[in-house]
């Protein structure tokens, strides 16, 4: 295990400076909200006495304890240390604002920053897709801590939780005047102080962002030379202009097929920012199984196919009951039964859409959902989707998807571990059916620096395959750090030579408000600004100048197809030539 991950062994970095830094924006003055802490029955918080303790010390400057929470030994997974907070329970709806503050200081870390960490997790309800989950650095001295929350769904007592994840390196911290207030349904979440989150790497300056850079010019641009000639002879000094008109890596996002058949706006807008597309929801089991959707699908795929998209298909197997059809369910004591439904689920999706999706996230999430595994007995099932891919279709590319392995800060090495060593074990169930390594890259309050992102990249790299950004989000509604962070992330993802795509889990503003491209009037959002601001602007070549004597103009650009434009005896010529790597990309052009 640790020759494995001797490529990780950069982790230090993320710990030594620390994942998030906070400076208090805190208004003197803010609404009055309800505390619902029960202070009370703050003296019998329950811990998992396997691995932490919780003391109760006395506090002078108010009526409830202060709490010393200390993780004894590092759990496999950091919520196996957690503590829920008596809170008074009821009905919310959605968009209720609530505000968690509290003084802290760290006693003890094992980390060489010398601060805890504190996984703070709005439970909203029993899926954990819509916990809202902060993590926060404790300084040394006591200092205050706020953090506004608005519900994003319907909140019921039954689910509503307040609680308390601390299950990393041994550590010890102290909390005191804990409170938790909700704010009546007027108050706006811009109304209550907040604590702005920031990352290390953001700077200006910061030395990943210059290296990036470097490595993109290295590894994403290529030479070319085009000669013209007229009869034979030389075009010199010719004034000519040449531009990037189609990137070659695929820059993506995820559209419905719902939106590309039957809201041409929508997909006009798509059309314009993206060059690589994967349907979000309607090739997964379910979706696939409702025979009245089928036919918008699969005229959305020929659509796309005549756009010239190299559409991606997610997904062939999500293996938890949530997201399979109900007959699994039904015969989930039926291990023959399911193996077959499955495969020819397989099987007569990747016949219907042959020719149309040239790529596969097979497996979805196998870490969380395991019911197919279980019915099974084993991982069997999983492989098979690969064997099947391969076998009918050798040469669509094969790919695993997992969320949780650079979000979440970057900080879940279990995960890390587990996700490294499935893809190995497919490998050597499948001789070597996997292409790409899928990472969704769900951002929540957790940025995860830059340097830790490259670090995770290049670890998974190690196994000798192209990567995925296969599912990029933002939950920050800050639009600064929104349009920041996307830019920094992308510009490291792409740094990475093993980086093959970079998809957006949306491209519009939505109920979710998980990425805008463009917001619900079709603006520019603050993530579109990171995107366009690069991909169509920094990252798209741009030349203007003349032929030398010879009639050559040469110059460098990014990997993709380019359009030249001059004027000969009054006539615009125009055409078209690709920069591709591991190419000389050397024309000879004849004018008529």
């Amino acid at each position: 295990m640790n020759q494995k991950f001797s490529k990780m062994k950069r982790l230090i970095f993320l710990i030594l400076f620390g994942l998030i830094s906070y400076l208090v924006l805190g208004q003197s003055q803010y609404p009055n909200g309800d505390n619902l802490v029960i202070d009370t029955q703050l003296n019998h918080l329950k811990v998992n006495t396997d691995y932490a303790k919780i003391s109760f010390l006395n506090n002078p400057e108010g009526t409830t304890p202060i709490l010393e929470f200390e993780t004894l030994t590092q759990p496999k997974f950091i919520y196996n240390c957690a503590t829920a907070i008596p809170i008074k329970k009821a009905d919310y709806n959605k968009g209720r604002v609530f505000l968690v503050s509290f003084e802290a200081k760290t006693i003890k870390s094992s980390l060489e920053t010398g601060e805890a960490k504190l996984n703070i997790l709005f439970r909203q309800t029993a899926s954990y897709k819509d916990n809202l989950v902060t993590t926060q650095s404790i300084s040394s001295n006591w200092q205050k801590y706020f953090i506004p929350i608005q519900s994003t769904v319907n909140l019921t007592r039954k689910e509503f939780r307040l609680i308390f994840h601390y299950g990393f390196k041994p550590q010890s911290f102290q909390i005191k005047n804990l409170t938790f207030e909700v704010f009546p349904e007027a108050t706006s979440v811009s109304d209550l102080p907040k604590t702005k989150i920031t990352y290390q790497g953001m700077e200006a300056d910061a030395p990943w962002r210059k290296e990036a850079l470097q490595r993109i010019d290295r590894f994403r641009k290529g030479s070319f030379s085009l000669q013209f000639t007229k009869n034979g002879k030389p075009l010199s000094e010719k004034g000519i202009a040449i531009k990037l008109v189609n990137h070659l890596f695929p820059f993506g996002g995820a559209i419905s097929a719902k939106e590309i058949v039957e809201t041409p706006q929508n997909y006009k807008y798509f059309k314009k920012a993206f060059n690589h597309v994967v349907l979000a929801n309607d090739l997964k089991i379910k979706a696939w199984n409702w025979k009245n959707r089928r036919p918008n699908t699969l005229k959305a795929l020929e659509i796309l196919k005549n756009d010239g998209y190299n559409t991606k298909g997610h997904v062939l197997i999500w293996p938890g009951f949530n997201y399979l059809t109900n007959d699994i369910r039904v015969h989930k004591d039926d291990s023959d039964y399911v193996i077959n439904y499955i495969h020819n689920h397989v099987t007569d999706i990747l016949d219907t859409t042959k020719g149309y999706v040239l790529q596969w996230d097979v497996v979805n999430e196998a870490y969380t959902n395991k019911d197919l595994q279980k019915i099974t007995g084993s991982e069997n099932i999983l492989y098979d989707g690969f064997r099947i891919l391969k076998e009918k279709q050798p040469r669509t590319r094969a790919f695993t998807n997992e969320y949780g392995i650079i979000s979440k800060g970057g900080l879940d090495t279990a995960k890390q571990h587990w996700y490294y060593d499935f893809i190995k074990r497919i490998d050597a169930n499948t001789n070597s059916a996997v292409d790409g390594i899928g990472i969704q890259c769900h951002i929540g309050s957790d940025l995860t620096p830059p340097e830790r992102v490259l670090e995770l990249l290049s670890f998974y790299a190690t196994l000798g395959k192209q990567i995925s950004i296969s599912e990029f989000t933002m939950d920050i509604k800050d639009p600064q750090i929104r349009e920041q962070y996307t830019r920094d992330f992308m510009i490291a993802a792409l740094s990475h030579p093993n980086v093959c795509e970079f998809m957006f889990w949306g491209y519009v503003d939505d109920e979710r408000a998980k990425v805008d491209i463009y917001t619900k009037d079709w603006e520019i959002g603050p993530m579109g600004k990171a995107f366009f601001g690069l991909v169509h602007d920094t990252w798209k070549t741009s030349l203007s100048g003349t032929t030398d004597n010879d009639g050559i103009a040469a110059s460098s650009g990014f990997f993709g197809t380019y359009e030249y434009t001059f004027v000969e005896d009054g006539k615009v010529i125009k055409g078209n030539f690709d920069v591709l790597p591991r190419k000389q990309n050397s024309y000879k052009i004849d004018v008529e």
